[in-house]
């Protein structure tokens, strides 16, 4: 057996899961007569039939015009690339088959829209040379929910177009690549794989297969069947990971991933069986939209907790959103982007790709525009307050909406128990005039630490996981207790904070600490004069306790006589330090701790160390004030 399959089975096996729970018994079952040829649709019926396609060539609007130009600029793009080469005794290779995807859906619908033969022979030589191999990853099943979601697409969008060989070709790879390997997979209680977790393995999976089983219905009723009712039972469970607010354990980026090909199998339910038997009403699943654009702080940058990662990829899933809320909000940002990208000139369609990157899944972005929603002269008002509550609570305050140099804070509460879980319960990021100066170092790369041998998924207390920098507990804003890592049973619990009409949140964390102390908690308010005060307390036990206070930032930092003040790009942030400490600190992070790190060049770390007595009251109060709110600011404060 490979190491990159003991690899993929150790992440596919390992990953804790929260004990979410679903009422199977009630579960929605598709009978018989669903996926018999004579009620199935003709294809293409995946997602746009025919008639779909046609009313797009109806729309006049210029988002319409812009996503067609951008859609055809990318398909010429793929015209010219090398056929696909697929390394040979390879168990698991995600990329491959995402790149395939890309590929297969870009030309795909290209040739739906424009009808050029080129898109068409392009599309079926990548299409055919998945279709040939014999094993679409199952050491890794992503792999497979990716492969099996290309083939099925383009197999039903170019099915008039294919020979009879073809579609026999392409049929037996769905059904033995795809299908039956999955049904392998152990689905006992006990067994969170990804066909009963909570986490983005599961409507990844689920949606792929279901697409290739839907694609395929007519030659295999049965099996269509049992993998589209084994969907519809278990996405729910994944359902479950964003209630009641919509905020999203594992953070942004695999909030992207894992939603889209939710959307993607409850539309390809919707398109072929007229049913998405209810998976957009989990509470919270709606919701969700609006915690993603809350994490984005003024100057456009996610908060990238857990594994998460900055990307520059729009995101198609927001038009889906938007189009199911009527809110055009939801995608004023990917509009703008779009518009920088393609603009009409002359009435010919100009392609730039300085402002919107494609993903591969960018055509939908077209099936789920709403022309009208341009109709909409007001904006729906995003709150400047938001909290959610969840598997992952979290907290949101900013002094305005479209003004890059706002104030901001986001705080985060959670476990490190968790699908891509990071020992960061109560970690914050801060931004003021521009800048982001508390910052989150993001994923480390998951290469670096197989290559390292770290227990890369498991999120024991002791796994060596957490001594890899940025998952662990040093490359964050949190509070450390004799330097010790947080507790994974703990589970940091993020509220609302409003006093005196000031916006704030309040992050309980003592489950986490509650080795050294019987209460910790962190709170943080946005003032009227667009400082923030950040507030830690905490109550020891039975011996003494020294607490640390950590800072990420990219600015330069030097000591003042009241505290810190960082510098950067021509801005700066003074930190006002009230309570009494023993010392403050500031470390270059810059170089790689151990052979698993990056590097993190320009970064460092402030530690704010204080000794508390045992069964003692402790605190530590900063003020962090942007250089134009400490020119309001008419009285210092000393220690």
């Amino acid at each position: 057996m490979g190491s990159s399959y003991l690899l993929a089975f150790i992440w596919l096996v390992s990953i804790p899961i929260a004990n979410a729970q679903v009422n199977t018994k009630k579960a929605f079952q598709f009978g018989e007569a669903a996926f018999q040829s004579k009620t199935l649709p003709a294809h293409p019926r995946l997602f746009a039939n025919s008639q779909r396609i046609a009313t797009i060539g109806l729309q006049k609007d210029a988002v319409t015009k812009q996503l067609l130009a951008f859609i055809k600029a990318d398909a010429e793009k793929k015209c010219a690339l090398k056929k696909m080469e697929y390394p040979q005794n390879v168990i698991t290779n995600l990329f491959i088959s995402r790149e395939a995807e890309d590929r297969i859906i870009s030309l795909a619908f290209a040739y739906r829209l424009f009808k050029e033969p080129r898109y068409l022979e392009k599309a079926k030589t990548e299409i055919l040379s998945l279709a040939a191999l014999t094993n679409w990853g199952t050491g890794h099943f992503l792999d497979v929910g990716e492969a099996s979601m290309a083939v099925g697409i383009g197999y039903d969008w170019l099915y008039n177009e294919l020979s009879t060989k073809e579609r026999a070709t392409i049929v037996a790879a769905i059904k033995n690549n795809a299908l039956l390997p999955s049904l392998l997979e152990k689905e006992a209680a006990n067994d969170k794989s990804w066909v009963n977790g909570n986490f983005n393995w599961n409507p990844v999976c689920h949606g792929g297969l279901m697409v290739g089983a839907l694609a395929i219905a007519e030659q295999e009723p049965a099996l269509a069947k049992q993998i589209v009712n084994r969907a519809v039972k278990n996405i729910p469970i994944a359902g479950e990971a964003y209630g009641p607010d919509g905020v999203f354990a594992e953070g942004t980026s695999y909030w992207s991933y894992g939603t889209i090909f939710y959307v993607m199998g409850l539309e390809a339910l919707k398109s072929v069986l007229g049913n998405t038997t209810g998976l957009e009403k989990i509470p919270g699943f709606m919701k969700s939209a609006d915690y993603y654009i809350q994490m984005s702080g003024p100057t456009g940058n996610k908060f990238n907790y857990s594994d998460a990662h900055h990307e520059q990829l729009n995101e198609p899933v927001l038009f889906w959103f938007a189009n199911q809320l009527s809110r055009k909000d939801l995608v004023e940002e990917e509009l703008t982007k779009l518009q920088e990208s393609v603009t009409p000139n002359l009435g010919k369609l100009k392609y730039d790709t300085a402002g919107l990157k494609y993903s591969r899944f960018s055509p939908f972005e077209l099936l789920w525009w709403k022309p009208n929603l341009l109709q909409q002269k007001e904006r729906l008002p995003r709150s400047r307050h938001y909290t959610g509550a969840g598997l992952l609570s979290m907290g949101v305050a900013r002094s305005a909406w479209n003004e890059e140099n706002a104030t901001f804070y986001a705080i985060k509460g959670g476990t490190p128990n968790n699908s891509h879980g990071h020992m960061d319960a109560g970690s914050f990021i801060v931004e003021a005039e521009g800048v982001r100066w508390a910052l989150d170092l993001g994923s480390e790369s998951y290469d670096l630490m197989r290559a390292a041998k770290i227990d890369l998924w498991n999120y024991a207390q002791n796994s060596t996981r957490w001594s890899t920098f940025r998952p662990g507990p040093e490359a964050h804003n949190i509070l450390r207790f004799d330097g010790e890592r947080q507790l994974i049973t703990g589970n940091g619990e993020v509220k609302a904070y409003n006093q005196g009409g000031v916006m704030g949140n309040r992050a309980n964390l003592t489950s986490l600490y509650s080795n050294k102390a019987s209460k910790v908690e962190r709170t943080l308010q946005l003032l009227p004069d667009n400082s923030i005060k950040i507030l830690d307390e905490w109550t020891t036990k039975d011996n003494e306790v020294e607490v640390t206070f950590q800072w990420i930032t990219g600015a330069a930092v030097t000591k003042t006589k009241n505290g810190l003040l960082l510098t950067q790009d021509g801005k700066t942030l003074q930190l006002v330090i009230t309570t009494k400490v023993d010392s403050i600190l500031i470390e270059d992070i810059s170089k790689p701790v151990n052979k698993q790190d990056s590097p993190n060049p320009g970064k460092s770390r402030i530690l704010i160390k204080l000794k508390t007595p045992a069964n003692s009251n402790g605190q530590l109060n900063i003020r962090a004030i942007p250089g134009k709110a400490l020119k309001k600011f008419k009285h210092p404060i000393a220690h």
